[in-house]
């Protein structure tokens, strides 16, 4: 090669490339804290203290059903009057799978030696043993409690002593309402599923600008969020003003694992006032990497007054609405990415201290506060409040509400910020009613503040 001949090599990219630099944070760990779910784990025996919604009814067939709750392994069966019942997975006596038993009618039979359990532990019947045996009086088989509510079965972990009252939602017993469940199986920690409904602003890129227009165009501004403190959570508006209307999306968010949202397909063109939610969720651990998604899609005309959603695709791995699950191909998934996407790209267990939280995560890290006070309240001793006490329902706020908005000199976001204060007043003062009274007082609340023109100084 002459002397004078230069070499035509590429020239190193210019810019921070700290890539070396950062991966000291890929031997951080997750908080184990939040995320660890067993029996015995501070977070798990704080989880234990609630209902929990554990299965479709429709799973439940003529055989026992393997099922994983809470780091437990467990049957779940209907015996032949009916009754369900969850039971340790492993026989008391020989420890043989009770998924391999014969579901009678008064309970399940071990394959292994006839050992007979009802569906609340009780042994009813260990033939083979002496007339004398008192294995019977002395011995059971680990059971829960559950109770079964329109399609969906719910269980409770805890001491059988501090059983609270079953958590019902005024949502559960809307006027023409039809309530459709749904499970979803989704492969990472819960809490990383659950606190992204506490991200409003995750709705503006993941589900418009970033991968196309998946809802109303009106909804590609970005919301101004207000949060609304409850003793067991908060709920929060995600306000948004087009022309002369004002949009205010109500999400319930309330510990551990309950959330609402919206209705669905609000068409967001006219006021309306108080229109209730289209999900009712609960995230429920697997195990520490496991989760299901369980809901009600609620299917009303108000919520969907031009009947765009479809029942018929509400079922086990399956919803009626965009991202929810992983049974799209993987390529597709990548051009247009949902929820599913979102949860599991955190990887299996989220870990928080690489994150790096800005303003718009405020509703999450308010949310792991919150979650972490109440475990180490258990931990040290205060059972957490119940939800609600017996016979009466617990208000919530999840929906829409649409006001007309006359011309003001005050900027969009502080006009939508007074006013999501003025509606959770409203929304506060009939908390004390139920049913449709409850309903009727709001909007009659809703319609004089839209009639004094959003007066705010009223």
């Amino acid at each position: 090669m002459p002397d004078d001949a230069k070499l035509d090599l590429p020239t190193p990219p210019a810019g921070q490339f700290r890539g070396h630099d950062r991966n000291k944070i890929f031997g951080l760990a997750p908080d184990p804290e939040l995320t660890q779910t067993g029996p015995g784990t501070p977070g798990g025996e704080y989880l234990r203290r609630f209902w929990h919604p554990i299965a479709l009814s429709a799973m439940l067939g003529e055989l026992p059903l393997r099922i994983r709750r809470l780091g437990e392994d467990l049957v779940l069966f209907r015996d032949g009057s009916g009754q369900v019942g969850l039971l340790h997975l492993w026989c008391a006596h020989r420890n043989t799978s009770l998924e391999y038993g014969i579901i009678e009618q008064a309970g399940i039979r071990c394959c292994y030696h006839g050992w007979l359990f009802a569906p609340d532990g009780t042994i009813l019947e260990t033939p083979g043993e002496p007339e004398t045996s008192t294995i019977r009086r002395t011995h059971c088989q680990g059971a829960y409690p559950v109770i079964e509510h329109h399609g969906m079965i719910f269980a409770y972990f805890g001491p059988s002593a501090l059983m609270p009252p079953f958590p019902f939602f005024d949502t559960m017993d809307l006027p023409d309402d039809k309530m459709v469940p749904l499970l979803i199986p989704v492969p990472c920690n819960w809490v990383q599923v659950f606190e992204n409904s506490s991200d409003p602003f995750h709705v503006t890129f993941l589900h418009t600008r970033a991968s196309g227009p998946q809802f109303q165009e009106n909804l590609k501004l970005l919301p101004t969020v207000t949060y609304h403190e409850r003793p067991t959570g908060h709920f929060y508006t995600s306000a948004r003003k087009v022309g002369d209307l004002a949009w205010f999306r109500v999400h319930d968010h309330l510990l551990p694992n309950f959330s609402q949202n919206g209705g669905m397909h609000v068409e967001g063109d006219a006021p309306v006032y108080f229109v209730r939610t289209g999900l009712t969720r609960w995230i429920v651990p697997v195990d520490d990497t496991n989760t299901l998604y369980i809901a009600w899609r609620h299917f009303n005309r108000e919520t969907d007054p031009q009947g765009k959603g479809r029942p018929d695709l509400c079922g086990y791995n399956s919803a009626d609405f965009y991202g929810q699950t992983d049974e799209r191909p993987y390529e597709q998934r990548q051009r247009s990415p949902g929820d599913f996407e979102a949860w599991i790209g955190q990887g299996e267990i989220a870990v928080h201290a690489r994150e790096v939280l800005a303003f718009t995560d405020r509703g999450v890290a308010a949310y792991r506060r919150r979650l972490r006070r109440a475990i180490r309240a258990l931990k040290d001793g205060t059972e957490p409040p119940p939800m609600t006490m017996y016979g009466q329902p617990v208000p919530t706020y999840g929906g829409d509400t649409i006001l007309r908005v006359p011309p003001t000199n005050m900027d969009d976001a502080t006009l939508l910020t007074e006013l999501s204060h003025k509606i959770a007043v409203i929304y506060h003062a009939a908390d004390a009613l139920v049913g449709q009274a409850r309903i009727d007082a709001i909007r009659s609340d809703l319609m004089a503040l839209e009639a004094r023109g959003c007066d705010l100084s009223a």
